[in-house]
């Protein structure tokens, strides 16, 4: 058997489009006509005999880390074809991935959306985000009499909105903890419903409603009104749902005006949140939240490919100095004692050191931290990092606290 890894050519597109279609059970035996959506320079993939065995690629992302904007691979369209699984092609594109992007200084971490998380995790990934879903009756969406109600009010939009949902979901997002910078293709398919690649049920383009306040626009939601004999999302029966593809925020006026308006669906059967952050207001507002119906999900894993360039461009929430030693078999450039210094006005810089360290952990576990999604304190409560005696976890606490918790609405 010869093994090759490489990027696939342009007359190799059917092929490398074939894989993920199989593999997600999307396999219609035309040509890809898609157009290139992954293009070569994008991928990694395996070829054994000459024949495209496992296809991988990543999208060139940027995401927020606790409000710094971070470059990440966001991998995709990654699977094998059965005759080929169990050969640990997807172990060696990996190790080969994180090693060129390692030498040639590009993305420091790789973000995906897994199929079996149990899968990436082998590879040094970790959940990093957590979504809520909610499915409620529009009869039970009443406020809380002390949430003040909004002053302005919803019109209509469309795509020639464009600029002024860019506008709000930059303000919404400049702060926030895991969000993607959009591009076009990201706004068309999960804002605006053209061509959506994620729909829990094929619900064509997105109703978009903006909301102004004063003459300004504070806020926007895109829903999708779809009459179903029955949903596996909920026990409700045949009758019309409203599925929220995307939301933002710059108000609690803008907020409450949204839940308002959904109350008003007399002829809806539930109104479905797909995916809202664990700190959305949602719970804290409502008479009786508990008509959410809320259910979690984990949704996106992360991997440090270069913790020395990562660690710095992470936003911090106190100054302090902190030394770990970090474990990393696949990427041994990472393994090792390294001290951060941290400033809540900027200016991290992270360095090897000889220094005994505070903290051991994994990979894995370190990306945890990074993002919010677990505190240093119960990582070692966890099990998932051991601290030395007199560990200043307190410090560690602070400096990794968050201002919003880890959330990323779209999928790629």
């Amino acid at each position: 058997m010869t093994l090759e890894i490489r990027p696939y050519r342009s007359e190799e597109t059917d092929a490398f489009y074939r894989v993920p279609a199989i593999v997600f059970g999307q396999y219609t035996g035309e040509p890809f006509a898609g157009g290139s959506v992954m293009i070569p320079d994008w991928t990694l993939c395996a070829f054994e005999d000459g024949e495209l065995a496992t296809a991988y690629g990543a999208f060139p992302l940027v995401q927020r880390i606790n409000g710094g904007p971070v470059s990440a691979a966001g991998v995709s369209f990654v699977g094998t074809l059965p005759q080929f699984r169990r050969r640990g092609h997807l172990r060696k594109i990996t190790e080969t991935d994180f090693r060129r992007r390692y030498e040639e200084r590009r993305e420091p971490i790789a973000i995906l959306t897994a199929s079996i998380a149990g899968i990436y995790q082998r590879y040094g990934y970790a959940v990093v985000t957590t979504s809520a879903r909610y499915s409620i009756d529009p009869r039970w969406i009443k406020i809380a009499p002390s949430v003040p109600k909004p002053a302005g009010a919803f019109r209509d939009g469309s795509k020639a909105d464009l600029p002024v949902l860019e506008r709000i979901y930059e303000q919404f997002t400049r702060e926030r903890n895991g969000f993607l910078q959009r591009i076009e293709i990201l706004w068309d398919m999960q804002t605006l419903g053209i061509n959506p690649a994620f729909d829990p049920v094929p619900l064509g383009p997105s109703v978009i409603s903006i909301y102004e306040e004063g003459g300004e626009a504070t806020g926007y939601v895109a829903w999708a009104p779809k009459w179903l004999p029955s949903f596996h999302g909920d026990s409700a029966g045949p009758g019309q749902r409203i599925f929220i593809r995307d939301y933002a925020w710059n108000s609690p006026g803008a907020y409450r005006a949204m839940w308002d308006m959904f109350s008003t669906f007399d002829l809806a059967a539930r109104v479905q949140f797909e995916a809202a952050p664990t700190d959305d207001p949602a719970p804290h507002i409502l008479l009786d939240p508990r008509e959410l119906n809320a259910t979690h999900r984990d949704v996106i894993m992360a991997r440090i490919i270069d913790v020395e360039r990562l660690l710095p461009l992470r936003p911090y929430s106190a100054d302090g100095r902190v030394v770990f030693e970090l474990r990393d078999e696949l990427c041994p450039w990472n393994a090792g004692r390294w001290a951060l210094e941290a400033g809540a006005a900027g200016g991290s810089a992270i360095a090897r050191t000889q220094e005994s360290a505070h903290l051991t952990l994994d990979v894995s576990a370190l990306v945890q931290l990074l993002y919010g999604q677990v505190s240093p304190s119960n990582a070692v409560r966890y099990g998932r990092a051991e601290a030395s005696p007199n560990a200043p976890l307190d410090l560690w606490d602070s400096m990794f606290q968050t201002k919003f918790a880890p959330f990323c609405p779209n999928l790629f």
